[in-house]
């Protein structure tokens, strides 16, 4: 009797221990995001990738994404809108977010990009959030150019503020590799050439995933309507490059 007792409280005990496990992991807090940008980011947050990513991944907190996006927009034009409800800065000082992802327009030279990215760095720092260098792609005509300026002048202000940079313009290079055809050029954009796709929407959504979280995004969701070849090199090439970037910027 005392046996079966023993065995029974053994049994008990084990089961509250994995129920509080289960309850713990549960409660884990979102990662918030706040996500300042333009047209180069809406598929993002209308297709939740970023938070359908963090969900699919058993061993990753959640992510909660918050936007202030305007098509058009640059940095310049969204520091210059003020401090009124629902601007950037407002949003920024509201303290609510963990990290704040900075995008600017894609054709941005570096005399508009430095100070402007400076001055929300300190705000963001001045919030309690962190700052998120996002380097999208340029535009299809401009390949391979205007993607390397995207990366030098991301890469450059990472390396001068210390903060992690979303390295997607070369991602998208690496995902297009050498001599690339037509077909393969075009896949990440959307019908105009200018805009990302879903494809395109997805690999920046895996690599800032990657760089909020350093975690891989390899095996995670993806939208329906990307063929899985195509999520899987989509992913390990916004990994690889993930990595590869995140590497030099300790150099």
């Amino acid at each position: 009797m005392k046996s079966q007792l023993k065995t029974w409280l053994v049994a008990l005990f084990l089961a509250g221990i994995i129920v509080t496990s289960g309850r713990a992991e549960e409660a884990l807090p979102p990662i918030k995001v706040l996500l300042i940008g333009n047209s180069q980011c809406p598929m993002i947050v209308s297709q939740q990738m970023l938070e359908k990513l963090a969900a699919s991944d058993k061993g990753g907190r959640p992510i909660k994404v918050g936007g202030c996006i305007k098509g058009g927009a640059s940095l310049k034009s969204h520091w210059e809108a003020g401090t009124g409800e629902g601007t950037a800065r407002a949003m920024i000082s509201s303290k609510a977010w963990d990290y704040v992802v900075l995008q600017d327009i894609y054709y941005v030279q570096e005399p508009a990009f430095q100070p402007y990215t400076r001055q929300f760095h300190a705000l963001i720092k001045e919030s309690g959030s962190k700052t998120l260098l996002f380097g999208t792609a340029s535009i299809l005509s401009d390949y391979p150019k205007g993607f390397e300026r995207q990366h030098n002048l991301h890469f450059a202000m990472g390396k001068e503020l210390g903060v992690p940079i979303v390295d997607a313009s070369y991602a998208y290079i690496k995902y297009f590799g050498d001599k690339p055809s037509t077909e393969r050029l075009e896949s990440l954009f959307a019908k105009d050439k200018a805009h990302p796709g879903q494809w395109g929407s997805y690999i920046y959504s895996c690599m800032i995933y990657s760089t909020l979280t350093e975690r891989s995004p390899i095996g995670l969701a993806a939208p329906e309507g990307i063929p899985p070849d195509t999520v899987k090199t989509l992913q390990e090439t916004a990994w690889a490059q993930h990595q590869e970037t995140a590497s030099a910027l300790k150099k």
